[in-house]
């Protein structure tokens, strides 16, 4: 039993982090399609 929740817990973790790292890497690349120096209206 002590295994199973061991096992659970690692692969919430480890989904936890593959989804933030997702998310992080969708933010930063959308802000770089963009071209600098040009400003929306």
């Amino acid at each position: 039993m002590i295994e199973k929740k061991e096992a659970y817990i690692r692969m919430r973790t480890i989904l936890m982090l593959g989804v933030a790292i997702a998310f992080l890497t969708a933010i930063f690349t959308s802000g770089r399609e963009d071209k600098p120096g040009v400003f929306k209206k």
